[in-house]
């Protein structure tokens, strides 16, 4: 047995030898570039382009395996610009033999020189290399899949180890021109320089070139730069001291991978300070313009991630947006159907920062010259087919909010989606003294989507809150306000014409600003005596108690049970708002049980008890609101008379209750009517009609 072997060792080295000897002759009599015609012809006969070699052709076979190339050029597909698609100033490359017996790949140096690279898409978006990249025949797909399946199956021999001696790409250009999308992309001045690879050694990388792109449009050189090293044995690849600058961006950080059996990763980013709004400039956009000067001028992110071939998970990023720090978690599973989980806290922000600045002397339209509508086009449901596809799960919480000059604190909503519906449950959130608490849901599987929210307003100062946001503290009181509504659609016209619920309201100790109800009903009465208004007071009614409710079908609001108590005043309304139509008509009858003293000293006892209508009509954005003169009369004249009004009693029959009068014959006890000229006698009438 063991003079066999001896006898198989010799054999195998004397063909060795053979090979070399018969490798080395070749290499020595062969010349590669008596053969540059037959290369060129057969790339014609197979791609139909043109290959010219401007340079030598070299090679070696032992103990390297090695090509030398100089200068070359390959012609473009037809029907495309320029003449050559591809050229290259020289290139060379070589593996070493012998290691191949033993599974170890180990290459030479590779050098790439002066490529220059002209990609196109033409208009119809075929590209210039779709003849190049043919897809292979089904029969031979299948057969190279049933010799790697059957490879695999008997327990290929796996490479051993893999080393590079290094990599040298220099003064590489690549023009792509995407016609179809009128776009194009330079790429200048590549260079890729990669020190020696090998199993468990650290290596350097470098790589820079010029970008420019004309939409958006930017021109810059960024670079990238770092350590890696590569552990064959156990199946890892890492990256340290990396670094990427480009435009004012600077990343930096480290990766490591693991490839062995399951692929994984896992990485940790850090985003150094930089403006948002130089960025934008100097990739060619106008930077935002925001009310505080100074927001987005100072943005960082730290980050650290993990993850697999089909999931990724947000360990942890932390985001400091000017003065606000926003901390997120989250994942992304199973790629081909991900399911998304994501948890974000905002310490403090200040939302009204980032709104569009206000114009100089912005103060609207006066009512002399209303500005003219602008044509619009009526507004489209929003497209919501992607919400059928999405498994969400998310919880937001907010520590201080100021929005629309609003003081918001603990925020919170979680968010749920799954089969097209989307909730959200708890929402809440606390504000002037007050508590919210919501829920709400938004199904998109119908035609048009629908929508339901209900939700509690609690302890809320009103007045503090409508001063912040409008400017105008309509309201004052403390308030609970509750609401159960469901609808269909998303645009405005479609939420006004389909909104149906019920609503309800409270506010204690408060007032109504912009209408003093008691100097209404004062100067109402003045002037049904013919006596002047009173002087000036100040347009606000207080209340111990105002409180109410109303039903909602499909945009039309009905309340029936408006009720506000004061010490003068006893208050109940009732009526309707029409929101397609953005009108409403409401009559609030105020009673009076208190004294009616104005600041002239003059108090109205004789008007105690009489129900006094206020009318509130019209347009929903700007209503009338008046006390109604023609019925209060009528409530002061009908069948009961109060005592001290007779004596105007003739007379207003004539100037208010339909322009006649009634004398009664003291003589015969019969009753004459006289017909008079109201254009004379009647001089507010027209108040009435």
């Amino acid at each position: 047995m063991g003079k066999a072997i001896k006898t198989l060792l010799i054999i195998v080295g004397v063909l060795i030898v053979l090979f070399v000897a018969a490798a080395a002759i070749l290499v020595a009599t062969v010349d590669p570039n008596d053969y540059k015609e037959q290369i060129a012809q057969a790339v014609k006969d197979n791609t139909g382009r043109e290959l010219t070699f401007e340079g030598d052709i070299g090679f070696n076979f032992f103990p390297w395996l090695g090509l030398r190339v100089g200068s070359m050029a390959l012609g473009n597909a037809k029907g495309f610009a320029p003449d050559e698609m591809l050229r290259i100033t020289k290139a060379q490359a070589s593996i070493q033999i012998m290691p191949l017996l033993t599974g170890e790949v180990k290459v030479g140096m590779v050098v790439l020189d002066g490529l220059t690279a002209n990609l196109a898409k033409n208009r119809k978006g075929v590209t210039n290399w779709d003849d190049l990249a043919k897809p292979a025949e089904p029969e031979e797909t299948n057969r190279a899949s049933r010799l790697v399946d059957k490879k695999d199956a008997e327990g290929g021999k796996q490479l051993e180890a893999l080393s590079v001696e290094g990599v040298e790409i220099t003064n590489a250009n690549i023009l792509y021109d995407d016609q179809q999308a009128g776009k194009k992309t330079t790429i200048n001045n590549l260079n890729l320089i990669v020190g020696e690879i090998g199993s468990g050694e650290r290596f350097p990388f470098e790589l820079s070139l010029d970008l420019k792109l004309d939409d958006p449009k930017i021109d810059t050189r960024p670079t990238l730069t770092g350590f890696g090293t590569l552990d064959q044995d156990a199946g890892t690849f890492d990256i340290d001291e990396l670094k990427l600058a480009a435009l004012n961006l600077e990343l930096t950080g480290k990766l490591f991978a693991r490839f062995k059996e399951a692929v994984s990763y896992s990485g940790e980013l850090a985003l150094a300070e930089m403006s948002v709004k130089q960025l934008m400039r100097e990739i060619g956009m106008e930077p935002l313009q925001t009310a505080d000067p100074e927001a987005l001028e100072a943005v960082s992110a730290d980050i650290k991630l993990n993850g697999t071939d089909t999931s990724v998970a947000l360990e942890k990023m932390t985001v400091m947006l000017d003065a606000t720090t926003i901390e997120a978690e989250g994942s992304v599973t199973n790629f081909d159907k991900p399911a998304i989980r994501l948890t974000l806290n905002v310490d403090d922000i200040d939302a009204d920062r980032y709104m569009p600045p206000k114009a100089e002397g912005e103060s609207g339209q006066t009512e002399e010259q209303p500005a003219e509508p602008a044509a619009q086009e009526p507004a489209q449901e929003p497209d919501l087919s992607a919400l059928k596809e999405l498994d969400l799960g998310a919880k937001l919480t907010v520590g201080r909010l100021k929005v629309m000059n609003l003081i918001i604190t603990e925020i919170l909503a979680e968010l749920t989606a799954g089969n097209g519906v989307l909730a959200a449950k708890p929402v809440s959130l606390k504000l002037y003294d007050g508590v919210y608490e919501a829920e709400g849901k938004l199904d998109a599987n119908p035609r048009l989507a629908t929508w339901s929210e209900k939700g509690q307003l609690k302890g809320v100062q009103a007045g503090p809150l409508l001063k912040d946001l409008t400017g105008k503290a309509h309201l004052e009181g403390a308030g609970v306000v509750n609401y159960d509504l469901h609808g269909f659609g998303l645009t405005p016209d479609n939420i006004k014409r389909s909104i149906t619920g019920t609503a309800s309201f409270s506010f204690m100790d408060g007032a109504v600003n912009g209408v003093n109800v008691a100097k209404m009903i004062r100067d109402g009465w003045n002037k049904l005596k013919g006596k002047p208004a009173g002087p000036d007071e100040p347009q606000k009614t207080d209340f111990a108690e105002l409180l109410g409710s109303a039903t909602l079908r499909e945009g039309h609001i009905v309340n029936k049970d408006l009720l506000m108590k004061s010490p003068l005043l006893r208050l109940t309304g009732e009526g309707w708002a029409n929101l397609p139509g953005n009108n409403t008509d409401y009559l609030a009858t105020a009673t009076v049980v208190g004294t009616l003293k104005g600041q002239d000293g003059e108090s109205m006892d004789e008007l105690k008890g009489l129900p006094l209508p206020v009318r509130i009509k019209g347009d929903l954005n700007q209503p009338d609101i008046s006390l109604d003169l023609a019925a209060m009369a009528k409530a002061l004249f009908g069948d009961s008379i109060k005592k001290g009004t007779k004596a105007i009693e003739d007379s207003l029959r004539k100037t208010i209750l339909g322009g006649e009068s009634k004398t009664t014959d003291t003589k015969s006890g019969t009753t004459t009517d006289t017909k008079k000229d109201t254009k004379s006698t009647n001089p507010i009438k027209k108040l009435f009609q």
